[in-house]
């Protein structure tokens, strides 16, 4: 009876049918995922797919068995004749369709491999538009944010808003004295925590935040609460010669128990097989998923050049020197002798590109400010547009996705003034989500109607990088906008705890000053601020905002005498005591000189008090808003009893 089955079966096509069933359905799988892949389509269209191809199987089968396909059509089994000709031909069609389906899986798999394949490491590099594992990564932190959060809610920790997998990698303790040895190591951290940032399951912790413990021997849980994750990886790195020792381990913060560790003795060309082990094992031992494009992805974010790194990592030493030491104009040029080394061994180098640019920016900004720099000649004003205009491009070029490509664009539009669209530039750049935030986004959004805007952008960006500076001071200076002094208050003050850094304390005590509270805004310069200039400036400013002229104009008097002559800064002083012809004299110096709108806008955004000056007074800055869509005049948030306009 079995064997009786059996031949029926066959008789029946039903092991014909089955074959060509599974192989269509995998053919039809694999074009799919291509396709949906390819519109951003989410993972339940794929899953239901596959659901309906199972449930589709057994139906198959019981169509096969039942029925028969003859030339009067198809007709139930029992009606079939099986002497007919047609009949006996039927199986035959099934095994022509069944070749022809293989024909067809064998032309797909060549092609997926030969022409839809990513690119082989060192051949080409990724489309910057396109969308890759940290692009979905900026998505998920965007969803960290609390949806329920209120315009005048207080920010939650950073802590209390992380995923299950969540890691920092903490800068590679180096175990040699070579003169290049700290460097190669922070290079190393560097390039698995870009690596690890291309998965989309995990948060990372950016290189600012998780460099800011370099050298700090504290406990693996207290960095781990104030970087909110709930994974550390930490390493050293030895090296003789060509010979490399480096050693990790991925500790689980709650409890110190290490999930992975492993040494690897090997020699330096053998560096990027290291960190590609690394970063692949920390993954597996967090329950991530790897598949090939993954795998590629984590390859491809890589410099795979030592020099390159190396030459970087010198480059960025002084790049953050420079913003904090006086002599920034010369930091800069000794910064970008090394990133123009690191950009000649590796072209594609897009971080080198970006950090390159920002000498020249504060070039123009400074001679555009009326600031007497001796650093700045006549030939660097000349040729800054040009090296700037390159070093966005190639930022934009060599981008890995598309939150980079908008934030540079929007950048080069800003200091180049290409300003035509400029404020729905600047609303899509900040409304994409993510980790990534123009460094100038500022300047087109909060006084023009966008400050609930830039403060999300910013809260992304401080949950991803929540050691940053540069982001946090924005934040908070969003919610002064808002007119969020409580919130800007908590804001700086918890960032106050890692960072000094200058335009937080004044943020805060303006907002003290805002809720009334002058004697502790007061007190918050006199103990904080660590520069006389930061201090006078400051506390002139809070005098005008307190309504007393004469403090406001003795203090400001000062200022000038011992740090002008500085345009830009003058001009704020002059508004905020309300002396309208005086600031629009400033306004009218500032904007004859090339570039002058830049810092036009930052009085306007830092001043926060509507109208710092006529329009009038400023025909290039007037002619450039029009085009741009940004409205006038800007909203005005801080009330200066001394200004009457």
């Amino acid at each position: 009876m079995k064997k009786g089955f059996i031949k029926e079966l066959r008789q029946r096509n039903v092991f014909k049918v089955a074959l060509g069933y599974l192989i269509g359905a995998w053919l039809v799988a694999q074009v799919a995922d291509l396709v949906l892949q390819s519109f951003d389509a989410p993972d339940w269209t794929m899953r239901a797919l596959l659901i309906a191809l199972a449930v589709g199987f057994p139906i198959a089968l019981v169509i096969s068995w039942a029925f028969e396909v003859t030339a009067d059509g198809v007709v139930p089994e029992s009606q079939v004749d099986r002497t007919v000709k047609f009949s006996q031909e039927s199986g035959r069609r099934l095994d022509f369709s069944i070749l022809l389906i293989l024909a067809i899986v064998i032309i797909f798999m060549g092609l997926e491999r030969f022409v839809f394949s990513e690119p082989k490491l060192g051949t080409e590099r990724i489309n910057p538009i396109e969308k890759s594992g940290s692009e979905n990564h900026l998505q998920q932190t965007n969803d960290q944010l609390d949806p329920t959060l209120t315009e005048n809610a207080a920010l939650t920790p950073v802590s209390n808003k992380t995923p299950n997998k969540s890691v920092a990698v903490l800068p590679f303790t180096v175990m040699s004295t070579g003169p290049d040895d700290e460097y190669f190591a922070d290079g190393l951290t560097e390039e698995i925590i870009n690596a690890l940032s291309q998965l989309p399951d995990l948060m990372v912790t950016a290189r600012t935040s998780a460099f800011h413990f370099k050298g700090q021997n504290l406990p693996v849980g207290e960095i781990a609460g104030q970087l909110g994750v709930d994974h550390i990886v930490e390493g050293s790195v030895r090296r003789a010669g060509n010979q490399l020792r480096i050693t990790a381990q991925l500790i689980r913060a709650d409890d110190g128990f290490h999930l992975w560790s492993e040494t690897y003795d090997r020699r330096t060309e053998d560096t990027f097989a290291v960190q590609d082990d690394i970063s692949q094992k920390v993954a597996k031992a967090l329950d991530i998923v790897l598949d090939d494009a993954k795998r590629n992805n984590m390859r491809l974010v890589g410099v795979r050049n030592v020099e390159a790194f190396v030459a970087f990592q010198k480059g960025v030493d002084l790049y953050n020197r420079a913003h904090i030491e006086p002599n920034q104009i010369s930091l800069l040029r000794q910064a970008n002798q090394h990133y123009d080394r690191a950009i000649e061994l590796y072209p594609e180098f897009r971080d080198a590109y970006l950090q390159h640019s920002d000498l020249y920016s504060h070039i123009l900004l400074t001679q555009a400010s009326g600031v007497l720099d001796g650093e700045i000649t006549a030939e660097d004003i000349d040729t800054a547009p040009r090296h700037l205009r390159s070093d966005f491009d190639n930022s934009i070029r060599f981008a890995k996705e598309q939150g980079q490509v908008l934030a540079v664009e929007l950048d080069r539009a800003l200091i180049l003034g290409e300003w035509r669209g400029l404020k729905s530039r600047s609303e899509r750049s900040l409304q994409f989500g993510g980790c990534e935030t123009s460094v100038w986004a500022h300047l087109a959004a909060s006084a023009f109607g966008n400050a609930a805007l830039a403060r999300d952008a910013f809260k992304r960006t401080t949950i991803c990088d929540p050691l940053l500076p540069r982001p946090d001071v924005h934040l908070v200076q969003s919610m002064l906008w808002l007119g969020q002094w409580g919130d800007a208050i908590n804001n700086a003050e918890r960032q106050l705890a890692n960072s000094r850094h200058p335009w937080l304390i004044r943020s805060l005590a303006m907002a003290q000053a805002m809720q009334g509270d002058f004697e502790s805004a007061e007190n918050t310069l006199r103990q904080q601020t660590v520069s006389e200039e930061d201090l006078l400036f400051t506390l002139a400013i809070l005098s005008a905002i307190e309504g007393d002229a004469r403090a406001a104009a003795n203090y400001s008097q000062e200022f000038l005498d011992k740090f002008g002559p500085n345009d830009e800064l003058a001009l704020r002083l002059e508004a905020s005591r309300g002396n309208h012809n005086e600031a629009n004299r400033l306004a009218a110096q500032i904007d004859a000189r090339p570039f002058g709108y830049i810092p036009l806008m930052q009085v306007i955004y830092y001043c926060a008090c509507g109208a710092p000056f006529d329009l009038e007074a400023t025909p290039v800055l007037a002619e450039m808003l029009e085009e741009s869509g940004l409205p006038w005049p800007p909203a005005s948030p801080i009330k200066y009893p001394l200004k009457d306009w």
